[in-house]
């Protein structure tokens, strides 16, 4: 086979263009590195040529820098592998984990094996492998342990080994994680709700055999219920999660208006604009789509007066600039229940015409 005299390349090393009318002796390349440390030893061998006159020779390594960059190597170095078994072992060590009391700060090998797993298994990849050397069974050990902050963390991690990844949304499932959260929801507070409302949202998102479930093991009611907790950011995670479900799924739909989802959205909206408001609008939006009666009824009805609850929030001025999407939302749920809507009277707690 010919060779191109100009290109000379081998596969599997470093050459460089070779020119029949002015040949040049080709500089010996230094041994291909095996290892970061030869990786440096490779860059500055290989671009000696270019370092500036009298500074082309190499002296010896004194003992302190070789020291910092053996160091800095090192720490660009990591097995996952063993970070994560090791966070497991901490977190499924029963006796540790059920001797932390409520209220009680965390050990600080808790926390760095919580900090660990945060680390890394966002990457879909690393997820898969912490659920396949048994990372899984961390949680049923932390969600029995009294101390909130520990079931706190123990839904972060759950719920970022689930976000956008269906085989831990499948796994997750089939441990019982969703039922066991759907019951841990009706009881936690603060913080520790916020997450766990997280983590069910990250197992039942774009996975509808969770959503189902979700639907099947009655939380609905319980997101329903959730609309009106006092803590902000369970709110509107709670929110956000309601407002998904009712958009994307029948059966929720079906069962949110069965529970009035609308009345708790209207007297949450009446209370004031908070993070919340853009998600309780998206809710109101997403059960009037179709025009269901039933909806319809309890959008007009009186003692709600939604429709002036709407156009007063339309004359909040940071709508025109910050809050585009809830402008937009209140101008079309007036569009869809109010536009030729004949006037309601309430006749003995009856909605009639």
């Amino acid at each position: 086979m010919g060779t191109n005299p100009e290109n000379n390349q081998i596969a599997g090393a470093i050459t460089y263009p070779v020119s029949s009318q002015n040949m040049q002796s080709v500089p010996v390349q230094p041994r291909q590195p095996r290892s970061l440390q030869g990786l440096l030893r490779f860059a500055m061998e290989a671009t000696k040529a270019e370092d500036a006159p009298g500074n082309s020779e190499f002296s010896p390594m004194d003992e302190e820098r070789r020291k910092f960059l053996e160091d800095a190597l090192k720490s660009l170095t990591v097995n996952v592998a063993e970070v994560l078994q090791s966070s497991i072992k901490v977190l499924t060590d029963t006796e540790k984990i059920r001797s932390i009391q409520l209220g009680e700060p965390l050990p600080s090998d808790v926390e760095t094996a919580f900090d660990n797993l945060l680390d890394y298994i966002d990457d879909i990849d690393i997820a898969n492998d912490f659920y396949k050397m048994g990372g899984f069974a961390i949680f049923p050990v932390c969600y029995g342990s009294e101390n909130d902050e520990l079931r706190s963390r123990a839904s972060s991690v759950l719920a970022e080994a689930c976000q956008n990844n269906p085989h831990c949304q499948r796994r997750a499932l089939d441990c019982g994680l969703l039922n066991v959260l759907i019951h841990l929801v009706q009881s936690e507070r603060g913080h520790a709700l916020a997450k766990c409302l997280y983590a069910i949202s990250c197992i039942c998102r774009e996975y509808e055999p969770a959503a189902r479930e979700l639907v099947w093991q009655g939380g609905v009611a319980a997101l329903a219920a959730l609309l009106r907790a006092p803590e902000p950011a369970a709110r509107t995670r709670a929110a956000f999660l309601v407002r998904h479900l009712a958009h994307h799924y029948s059966d929720a739909k079906e069962q949110f208006i069965q529970n009035n989802v609308v009345e708790t959205v209207v007297e949450q909206i009446k209370s004031g604009r908070d993070d919340t408001t853009e998600h309780l609008l998206g809710i109101l939006l997403a059960l009037v789509e179709g025009l269901d009666p039933t909806v319809l009824q309890q959008c007009r009805n009186p003692r709600l007066n939604l429709k002036k609850v709407l156009e007063d929030h339309l004359k909040h001025p940071e709508l025109e600039e910050s809050y585009i999407e809830e402008k937009e939302y209140c101008q079309e749920i007036l569009q869809q229940v109010f536009k030729d809507c004949p006037p309601i009277e309430v006749v003995d707690d009856e909605v009639t015409r």
